[in-house]
């Protein structure tokens, strides 16, 4: 057994009558009240097949009344849809935990109403289904003994009021439900479509009105570049050097000794070399001008002792050789001091060499700084 008869609890009146047209639609009875209280009290006396029951309302909000709803033994049955704008996940599962049956979203579309009435058939048939209970006893209420003057004047107005909206409804609701109906769903279908051609017209827009910068401006910006970069690259070639020199330095210290090692090592033995064949030139011309010296003398000594005794020639002859061979050692011994005077000389030469080759390395390197 479908629903036939739905309760509408919204403030606004524009919405209630909105989805009472939709629901009429359907072939659904409708009644409709303005506030949480209001609904309360219309389910006190009659109790319809299913509500709509929208959440922000003045006093008792929507949720709280649906809590009250299905608290009541005598209406707990009743399947209950929120009527609101909220349709966030969090909301929906709030929703659910106090009672409702679902949310549907305003402004209502019929995909999405049809939806919610399918669950309030399926709930609907299935508490009719279940074992009646025993009704209570309800007492009767009298007839109306007596119609005041506000009474006629609040029917009257409501039914003024009724015609009016329905006019309304007949004429200019199905239109405007149209119309948000295929908005809503026109901007759900092309959400991404329409963002991507509004930010594809900005970029065209900007683009357009982008210009070069013509050659003469770009003169600033490149002093102002330069004027920013020549501190940092100033900065960052001092440190260069720095580390630069510092390498530099060790390297020239460590060549400079290499090259004054090798070349006192080169002179000291050439040195070494030429002194020894010097000396052992000057020893063997010691030796043979000792000897003709000594022939020199013995001949003259010869020459001059014919005359005198064979033992004082004897004599004078050992003697003048002794002389001679004294003569020959001190002169040898003084050739000997002459080649010791020049070996420390060239020594003290290959030193200063040496001094000479590292100042050198240390000139080289400071102005290769």
């Amino acid at each position: 057994m479908p629903v036939r008869h739905v309760l509408v609890v919204d403030d606004s009146k524009s919405a209630r009558l909105m989805l009472r047209k939709m629901l009429q639609g359907f072939g659904m009875t409708v009644d409709t009240v303005d506030s949480a209280e209001e609904a309360l009290s219309y389910l006190r006396d009659q109790q319809p097949d299913a509500i709509f029951m929208d959440h922000t309302m003045p006093c008792m909000d929507g949720l709280t009344a649906v809590r009250q709803i299905k608290s009541t033994p005598a209406t707990a049955s009743i399947p209950v849809a929120m009527y609101t704008s909220k349709d966030e996940p969090s909301y929906q599962d709030e929703a659910q935990a106090a009672g409702a049956v679902g949310v549907l979203s305003k402004p209502a579309i019929p995909e999405t109403l049809g939806t919610i009435l399918e669950r309030f058939n399926v709930l609907f048939d299935a508490a009719n289904l279940s074992p009646p209970s025993s009704p209570e006893p309800v007492a009767a209420t009298p007839a109306a003994e007596g119609v005041t003057a506000n009474q006629v004047g609040a029917i009257a107005l409501e039914k003024a009021e009724q015609v009016f909206y329905e006019a309304i409804e007949a004429q200019v609701l199905p239109l405007i439900n149209d119309v948000v109906a295929k908005l809503r769903q026109d901007v759900e279908t092309s959400q991404q479509e329409t963002c991507g051609r509004i930010a594809g017209r900005i970029c065209a827009e900007q683009l357009a009105a982008w210009q070069p910068p013509e050659p003469r401006e770009v003169q600033p910006s490149e002093a102002a570049l330069r004027a920013q970069m020549l501190p940092l690259m100033e900065q960052r070639l001092e440190t260069y050097r720095r580390e630069a020199r510092a390498d530099f330095e060790e390297l020239a210290r460590e060549v400079a000794g290499q090259v004054c090692q090798h070349q006192l090592h080169d002179l000291s033995n050439r040195l070494v070399r030429q002194l020894s064949l010097r000396f052992a030139e000057a020893t063997q011309k010691a030796g043979v001008d000792a000897r003709e010296a000594a022939e020199n003398v013995a001949r003259e000594m010869v020459s001059q002792a014919t005359v005198a005794a064979e033992a004082t020639a004897t004599q004078a002859a050992v003697a003048q050789a002794d002389a001679a061979a004294a003569a020959a050692e001190q002169t040898t011994r003084q050739l000997w001091a002459d080649a010791q005077h020049d070996l420390r000389r060239r020594v003290h030469l290959a030193a200063g060499w040496a001094a000479a080759a590292g100042v050198g390395a240390s000139v080289l390197a400071y102005v290769l700084r």
